[in-house]
């Protein structure tokens, strides 16, 4: 009788602990609802309330267990939450919110217990949630740059990993970074493993790298027309490098390349190399008119463009982090394909 009673206890105890928590089991739902087909009888609306009611209803509990994370361990129901494919995207998605609101230094320690709580497989939903957000040190911890650089090695495509590294874990994927680089083809237009293969040319241009600035100040002399959107992926991975002397040609192609190509019916409707150096001036030179590589260059930003730089024949390199690229820029496209790429690999087991 004793012993049934001890086994009825152990059985109740173990099915408790692997009972999945009521939150966890919500947003498994919300992950599979947003992934199937919408029933005929609800209207796109009746949809979209019933996910906003589990997100609703999520959102608190999961802020308030990753806000234990300040001070404190990672709790069981976090720790379920980060271990799920099908839950870590939103609950890193609360985890953002909280982190604009912390300092540095608080959101490197959260970050460094979310990242080490979280499994192998998982680990880049977690930097690549934040990789282009964050600053740059609360990547620094010793797992996050050996994660990275065991993954850069193992040949997932870098992108903006590169711009978090270390200048130790920067050494260690330098040959890497190098046979990428010689993979480039300035003839094989913006095709994604090509773009991949300029990122790793931008890394380690940035680090003086002699054979990486040859190759983008070859691409400042090769602009052409018809490849347009590649000359603007050009101009930016060589403004991305903060190179001076590559910098100063860029400021340059603004008054002598009068060029511009129509975009047909695109917003804006005409696009110009004089545009693209002055957009991409606007990220890289300290005091230069605000200029995106999505508005119109009419003649009013033309006449403030060219009166600064005649007002200032030096300037200032004010580039902090070329990760800024990636937002405001073509090179934002890249981005999707960089992380189809790296889902790949990690279906490779790298």
């Amino acid at each position: 009788m004793k012993e049934a009673l001890f086994l009825l206890i152990l059985f109740t105890a173990s099915t408790i602990c692997l009972a999945e928590s009521p939150v966890v089991v919500e947003l498994k739902d919300l992950y599979k609802l947003t992934r199937e087909q919408r029933p005929a009888s609800m209207s796109r609306e009746e949809r979209w309330a019933q996910l906003d009611a589990i997100r609703n209803r999520a959102r608190p509990i999961v802020s308030q267990e990753f806000a234990k994370l300040v001070d404190g361990g990672v709790t069981p129901l976090a720790r379920e939450l980060l271990n799920n494919p099908e839950t870590v995207w939103f609950s890193l998605s609360v985890l953002c919110q909280q982190f604009q609101v912390y300092s540095a230094d608080t959101t490197a320690v959260v970050l460094a217990k979310v990242f080490n709580a979280t499994p192998d497989s998982l680990r880049g939903s977690v930097i690549r949630s934040f990789v282009l957000d964050l600053p740059k040190e609360v990547f620094a911890e010793k797992e996050i740059q050996e994660w990275l650089v065991k993954k850069i090695n193992g040949g997932i495509p870098a992108g903006p990993f590169y711009f978090i590294l270390t200048d130790e874990s920067a050494k260690a994927v330098f040959k890497t970074a190098t046979a990428s680089m010689k993979q480039f083809s300035k003839t094989r237009e913006h095709n994604e493993n090509n773009l991949f293969s300029l990122l790793s040319a931008v890394f380690l241009a940035s680090r003086e790298d002699k054979d990486a600035l040859k190759l983008l100040d070859s691409l400042l002399d090769k602009r052409e027309l018809d490849s347009l959107f590649d000359t603007a992926y050009a101009l930016q991975a060589v403004a991305m490098s903060g190179n001076e002397k590559l910098i100063q040609k860029i400021r340059d192609i603004i008054t002598t390349d009068k060029r511009a190509r129509s975009t047909e019916g695109s917003d804006p409707p005409e696009i110009s190399f004089a545009q693209i150096a002055a957009s991409v001036c606007s990220l890289t030179i300290e005091g230069f008119p605000a200029v995106e590589y999505w508005d119109n260059y009419d003649d009013d930003m033309k006449k403030k463009v060219h009166d600064w730089l005649k007002n200032n024949p030096t300037h200032k390199v004010k580039l902090d982090d070329p990760r800024v690229f990636f937002c405001e820029t073509p090179f934002q496209s890249i981005i999707p394909a960089l992380w189809r790429a790296y889902e790949k690999e990690q279906e490779r087991g790298l």
